[in-house]
Parts: C-alpha cells; sequence; structure tokens
C-alpha cells in the first residue's frame, strides 16, 4: 500500500488521538477478572506504525507550516517582553543564572528546600548554603535527615515569617517550589525582607503545569512581574523551559502507566523538536529573537526567571 508522506492535519490530529486513547468512542469495560489487552496497532495505519514522539512532531510541524502571522497579545509582549533576551536563542537554565549571580562570600537561601537536592549544586558554586521549608510539608524521612545535620542547616517555619534577619542573603533560590506556596503576597514580602539591597530570586516555577503536589497558584510570566513589584521586587529576567505539548503528553503517560520511560523524554527541554519548530517558523516569518523567544514563553509549562531587589 503506498501512503502520501504529507497527511493531513485533521488525519495526523485523529491518529495521534487514537494512539493516546484507543478506546475513545467505545461503551466502557465490562468488569472481569483482568483487564483487556491494550489493542493491537492498525496494519494499514501508517501513522500508528510511528512512534508517539514521531506523531507528535509532525503535528507539530503540520501545525507551524500553515502560520502566515503572529497575533500575540500586546500585554504579553509590552509586559513580559523586556524581561526576555533579544540577543540569542539559547534558553539559559535556572542553574545558569545562579551561577553567573555568584560572588565570594555570597549566602543564598533554599526556599523549600525539601530533600536538598540543590545544596551540592548550589555549594560547588561556592555559596554559603541554608535552607528552609514549610515544616507541615515535608516527609519524616527529611525531618530525620535535618535532625541528623543539626538545625544550622536547615530551618523549618510556618509558612509565613521567614525565621531569618533583614537582608540576610545574597541569593533566594526558589527551584519549582514558588506555585505551592499558599500566601503569595506574604511569601514574597518575607523573600524581599531577608534578601540585602541588589540581592537576587532566582529560580524556576510552574505556568500551564497540571496540578501536582499540593500545587496552589501557577504563575504566568506577567503574574510573576506583579508579585514581584508589590513586594518591591523587580522582573529583570525569564526564560522559556518546558513546552506544554510535550511535557503535558508525558505526564499523560506517566500518569497512566506509572513509568516514566516515555517516548517523549527525548524531546523535553527548551531545545526539544517543538521549541526548534516555533524558532524556525519565527524566523520564516522574520520576527526578531525577543518576539521569538516570547512566542516560544507562550507555550511552556514551566519558565525560568531573576528578580532583583533595588540596591
Amino acid at each position: 500500500m503506498t501512503v502520501s508522506p504529507r497527511l493531513s492535519l485533521t488525519a495526523l490530529r485523529r491518529a495521534l488521538a487514537r494512539r493516546l486513547d484507543p478506546d475513545r468512542g467505545r461503551p466502557g469495560p465490562i468488569p472481569g477478572p483482568a483487564p483487556a489487552p491494550p489493542p493491537a496497532p492498525v496494519a494499514d495505519d501508517p501513522v500508528a506504525q510511528d512512534d508517539l514522539d514521531v506523531q507528535l512532531e509532525r503535528l507539530i510541524r503540520a501545525i507551524t507550516a500553515r502560520a502566515t502571522t503572529l497575533a500575540m497579545d500586546g500585554s504579553f509582549y509590552h509586559e513580559v517582553g523586556p524581561a526576555v533576551a533579544g540577543d540569542r536563542l539559547e534558553a539559559l537554565s535556572a542553574e545558569d543564572l545562579l551561577a553567573a549571580a555568584f560572588r565570594p562570600g555570597a549566602r543564598l537561601l533554599d526556599f523549600g528546600c525539601g530533600a536538598m537536592h540543590s545544596r551540592p549544586f548550589i555549594e560547588s558554586l561556592g555559596y554559603a548554603w541554608q535552607g528552609v521549608d514549610y515544616l507541615d510539608s515535608v516527609s519524616s524521612g527529611v525531618r530525620d535527615e535535618v535532625a541528623r545535620l543539626g538545625d544550622a542547616a536547615v530551618r523549618f517555619y510556618d509558612g509565613r515569617v521567614l525565621p531569618f534577619a533583614d537582608g540576610e542573603f545574597d541569593v533566594v533560590w526558589a527551584m519549582v517550589v514558588l506555585h505551592h506556596v499558599q500566601h503569595i503576597d506574604l511569601s514574597f514580602g518575607e523573600i524581599a525582607r531577608v534578601l540585602r539591597p541588589g540581592g537576587k530570586l532566582i529560580g524556576q516555577v510552574a505556568y500551564l503545569e497540571q496540578m501536582q503536589d499540593y500545587g496552589t497558584f501557577n504563575f504566568t510570566p506577567y503574574g510573576m512581574k506583579v508579585a514581584a513589584r508589590e513586594a518591591g521586587l523587580r522582573l529583570t529576567r525569564v526564560e522559556p523551559k518546558h513546552d506544554a505539548f510535550v511535557f503535558l503528553l508525558r505526564r499523560l503517560l506517566i500518569t497512566l502507566t506509572a513509568s516514566d520511560e516515555t517516548p517523549f523524554n527525548r524531546m523535553m527541554g527548551p531545545d526539544g523538536a517543538v521549541h526548534r519548530a516555533l524558532i524556525e517558523t519565527g524566523r520564516r516569518l522574520g520576527l526578531d529573537i525577543r518576539t521569538i523567544n516570547l512566542l516560544r514563553l507562550l507555550f511552556c509549562t514551566h519558565f525560568v526567571f531573576e528578580i532583583e531587589k533595588a540596591p
């Protein structure tokens, strides 16, 4: 059977839906002693023979191939644009920003440090590390480890008032944690208080990610700017991270299979296929670098940020 290599957008979408939800439109399963095996691929369906990552990449390219112009919200461009890189398409990570912010003798507060996974990297940069976390959110294992290390290593608090003096830290590190706070204004105000003048808040936060692990308030890039401004801080840098299409389909598979080995893994991050397709589309449309980066940021589940306290 000869198949045209160019499939319609509708055919691609239907094929992707069939693979992700093969029982769509069928009656629910009859209760029995064991679940039925998954349906076999349709032999004469050319898309069904491909891996899911290939299907998704084809779908994204079919969509971006239709691009003729860019219809972007003006507020997004004007409010967030100044914090987005206009001279490079390489997306910096939170770790990149943290390394660039280091100064000899700098003290860092790991806000929401959890099991202290970031500590070795942070100390390898030369920072004096201090952890803090909300007491009710940490596991008994973490509490036992903190007890072993002593009170100086990690401090627990009530989720409201940080147990540190004004201006005690040069950097506050908030890695995938701010969308778990319950009191946004209060938390940002406390972070601002413990930062020295000229200090920085650096990290990564959820934007279009689904709820997980007691998530409360996901941030838009503009929402991050507003929260910082209300605390007397200034959003100075925003970098795109995982695109929403790959991240959420990967998370869907993980949710339904309890395995993080998915065909989408290779597509994750700002160097993945979706970001490449958006960059190529932006270039074809004649967009400048800042606008291309804004287009990428618009469809991310997470973004990297840097926020400064005035000197």
